[in-house]
């Protein structure tokens, strides 16, 4: 419903998918969106179009999973959708994959958590990686890895040199937090009201790497994956605290809609996040 992000995802610029639609609905004589203010809203000619857009997509899936059934070797493209404190551990994985199995395609794609799940829903990626998976929205899931998330402020921070700490303390100073609809964010907001304690004093930053970057001489404090934190802890420009009941532990899961028919790709990759730990590098 935008036609930036749509450029975006095929890397299109915005005329050109403006031209594309327009010559939709010449092709179909009829507008596919009404434009209301800002937004777009589908008309009922384009919900006709989406529906048969998906169902098409459907069935080209299904195709290349009897395809490969028929060629007996593992191929064909693969669609995951991860969240953003994901960055560090899934590509280990996916290189190992496509090392065993050259002709697999795999198209990752990063978001935050709310978004996550509705481009899920809206059939958009064929497996996704998360935490905090809801238990009403109809995925199957299954835990992997564990999911670390610690507190860190810069070495200069009067904390920093603080022995153990409690929650409390932790929130009397400001904190510097994911957008709404963050995971790591979610996680953290579980936790505190787990706890009975209320996150007061914040500032908001896009992505993780831009609250490690913004920690280094503030007075400011932050929760974040421990993968993202380890880098400014071995820079020496973060320390980690220690702050009683910490680290929050979470597990990574792979997702997808249940009753969703995998690919045989898909089902490999799945095997693949779920063999022995042993067996991969680290995912702290």
């Amino acid at each position: 419903m935008s036609y930036s992000r749509a450029a975006e995802e095929l890397s299109l610029t915005q005329p050109a998918v403006s031209a594309q639609i327009r010559s939709l609905e010449e092709l179909i004589r009829q507008p596919l969106f009404d434009y209301i203010g800002r937004r777009l809203y589908l008309t009922a000619a384009g919900e006709l179009l989406q529906r048969a857009a998906r169902d098409l997509q459907q069935r080209l899936v299904n195709l290349e999973i009897e395809l490969t059934e028929l060629h007996g070797k593992l191929q064909g493209s693969l669609n995951v959708i991860i969240e953003s404190s994901a960055e560090a551990l899934i590509p280990a994985y996916i290189n190992q994959f496509c090392d065993r199995h050259p002709d697999a395609d795999i198209s990752l794609h990063v978001d935050n958590h709310q978004h996550l799940i509705k481009r899920l829903h809206d059939n958009m990626h064929d497996l996704a990686i998360m935490t905090m998976v809801p238990s009403d929205q109809g995925l199957q899931y299954t835990p992997f890895a564990e999911h670390q998330l610690v507190a860190v402020a810069a070495c200069s921070h009067p904390l920093a040199e603080a022995g153990s700490l409690t929650l409390h303390e932790l929130l009397e100073h400001r904190l510097l937090l994911r957008e709404p609809g963050s995971g790591s964010r979610q996680v953290l907001e579980d936790y505190c009201q787990q706890q009975s304690c209320v996150i007061r004093h914040t500032r908001i930053l896009g992505s993780n790497q831009a609250i490690r970057h913004a920690l280094i001489g503030s007075a400011d404090c932050a929760v974040l994956p421990k993968s993202v934190a380890e880098q400014g802890i071995a820079s020496g420009d973060l320390r980690q605290l220690n702050i009683e009941g910490f680290p929050i532990k979470r597990s990574w899961c792979s997702a997808y809609q249940r009753g969703k028919r995998l690919s045989p790709l898909a089902s490999a990759f799945l095997d693949e996040l779920h063999r022995p730990p042993s067996a991969l590098p680290s995912t702290d």
